[in-house]
């Protein structure tokens, strides 16, 4: 999660109530040491909804230290036991370029989402291929990133310009981490990669695209 998308996700978060989003299962956050990588993302993001009193379940695919909620989200029995978790809210950032099927991982956690709950989702719209462990080099503009969620109703949305690559590297406290994890130089051959997008991600910025969903509130029974 690069600054500004960070700063942005915290303004969204900040606006919404606390009863709404906790518990709030975030998505692919990875273990302690990835997030350790990006200490940003614990001081602007996380540590803000802890002193609200905001439960976060930091999900992976895989068992580790800092994973509160392991399992693959196409799995029918992982998704049984989601379930009995109370989620109320899910945070999904940078995670749908990694799957083969972003469609269906949206729908998912559509269904995750209690009535009520709110979805916040972000994907790069302008960012070099980073495999993590595919990328399938998913780069949706707002308006593709919302249809994925037709169950939902769209709050806010915005397509953040971000740090370029350079500043990313060059400001971490952990460089040689920032570019193992956050990208690679290389594309799949046959990828059409431009030569000024290409200097413009490096040198200038790049971008994500985010979205704020909420599931619709049940009628009480009268």
């Amino acid at each position: 999660m690069l600054r500004a998308e960070a700063a942005w996700l915290a303004a969204q978060l900040h606006r919404l109530p606390d009863h709404d989003l906790s518990p709030l299962l975030s998505v692919g956050s990875g273990g302690a040491e990835l997030r350790t990588t990006q200490p940003w993302i614990q001081g602007v993001v996380y540590e803000p909804l802890a002193r609200r009193g905001v439960q976060v379940l930091h999900h992976e695919l895989s068992p580790g230290p800092g994973v509160d909620v392991a399992g693959d989200l196409t799995d029918p029995g992982f998704l049984a036991r989601l379930g009995e978790l109370g989620i109320r809210s899910v945070m999904c950032c940078n995670v749908l370029e990694h799957v083969p099927n972003p469609g269906q991982v949206a729908s998912t956690l559509e269904r995750a989402v209690a009535p009520g709950g709110y979805a916040l989702v972000s994907v790069p719209r302008r960012y070099p291929y980073h495999p993590g462990p595919i990328d399938t080099l998913f780069r949706p503009t707002v308006d593709e990133l919302r249809d994925l969620f037709p169950g939902l109703a769209y709050e806010s949305g915005a397509e953040i310009r971000c740090e370029s690559l350079a500043r990313y590297v060059l400001s971490s406290s952990t460089k040689w981490a920032s570019v193992t994890r956050g990208f690679r130089t290389h594309a799949p051959a046959g990828t059409p990669t431009r030569l000024r997008e290409t200097l413009r991600m490096g040198l200038l910025s790049t971008a994500v695209s985010a979205v704020v969903l909420r599931a619709p509130v049940v009628p009480s029974a009268s």
